[in-house]
């Protein structure tokens, strides 16, 4: 009898020891790294009224950086068109020689010489929603901007054909973005048989989008605008409703701020391509931890993207995606 309660003892012992262990390795997993300094983080913007994108894509970043054991800080221009002072902020981050370096590239070949730099200084970068024309990051984060591309161009192609309008515009963002490359090229794979007139370019500004789309509107030819990013969105959406062309004009956007899904429920925007900004964040971090610990780390991760339209944009699998938890 003894003997069984030694034995039923000793098996509870090691039942608890094994959660135990289990549980402490768990904890241990996110803080067994210590850095003297903190992991540098350079946006496209740091300080202009941020858009819904960044917002979430930053929330991403410090609950990693919590979950992980590890400091971030922040820097980037005033505005996501200063480009130049994006590449002296990031020349500025490698003289300090930080542990690593997060960056969302306002330009896909300027920042490549510093990419150099970094290399020389053995300071290891992680790219995260738009990579830079360099070999030199060991991973880049972010949505396959091309097939997103060819996901809003299929779906303006389909809602083209109930049209007689059949002329259909492109507004971009930036010209040197990788994000704004990609996604043109991959709107025009899709709309290849389509009459596209031309790309138009709103330096990630919603007024000047929406100043654009006033006078693109006065082509009675005009039946569709593909918008590549959340300000461009916006704009072309502002003006459409204005000049009560929501039924002529059809836009299809990208990204996914509250007023994007106000003009999706009006059918102003019939669709929007919705990317997972706080997965970029978070995925940024831990990715760079893994690589600081020795771990083997992927060149490409691919975040996703979603088309949402007025049918979809309340399913239960979308709620968290489009309707991001408060900060707490």
């Amino acid at each position: 009898m003894r003997f069984w309660y030694i034995l039923i003892l000793g098996a509870i012992s090691s039942v608890i020891l094994y959660f135990t262990l289990g549980i402490q390795d768990r904890v241990q997993q996110g803080r067994e790294i210590e850095l003297d300094a903190p992991i540098q983080v350079v946006l496209k913007s740091n300080e202009q009224i941020p858009m819904a994108f960044w917002d979430v894509a930053q929330r991403g970043i410090r609950d990693a950086a919590v979950e992980f054991g590890v400091e971030v800080e922040f820097s980037g221009p005033r505005h996501e068109s200063e480009v130049i002072q994006q590449q002296r902020i990031l020349e500025n981050i490698i003289a300090q020689r930080p542990p690593a370096i997060l960056l969302a590239a306002g330009d896909f070949d300027l920042l490549s010489e510093s990419m150099v730099r970094s290399e020389d200084a053995d300071i290891p970068v992680i790219t995260f929603d738009s990579g830079v024309n360099s070999d030199v990051p060991l991973s880049f984060i972010a949505t396959d901007n091309h097939a997103a591309g060819v996901l809003a161009g299929a779906e303006m192609r389909r809602l083209m054909r109930s049209n007689d309008r059949k002329e259909i515009a492109i507004m971009s963002h930036s010209r040197g973005t990788a994000t704004a490359i990609d996604r043109e090229e991959g709107v025009r794979e899709s709309l290849a048989d389509e009459n596209v007139i031309g790309t138009w370019y709103c330096d990630v500004n919603e007024q000047l989008a929406y100043e654009i789309t006033m006078e693109l509107l006065d082509n009675p030819r005009l039946g569709g605008i593909v918008a590549l990013n959340e300000a461009a969105s916006l704009g072309v959406a502002r003006a459409v409703e204005e000049r009560g062309t929501k039924d002529s004009v059809l836009v299809v956007g990208f990204d996914s701020a509250a007023r994007e899904l106000t003009y999706i429920e009006r059918g102003i925007l019939k669709a929007t391509v919705v990317q997972r900004p706080y997965n970029m964040g978070y995925l940024a971090v831990k990715t760079a931890v893994e690589h600081l610990l020795g771990r083997r780390v992927e060149s490409f991760i691919d975040t996703g993207a979603v088309l949402i339209n007025a049918e979809n944009m309340f399913r239960r699998e979308f709620q968290e995606l489009l309707f991001p938890f408060p900060q707490p």
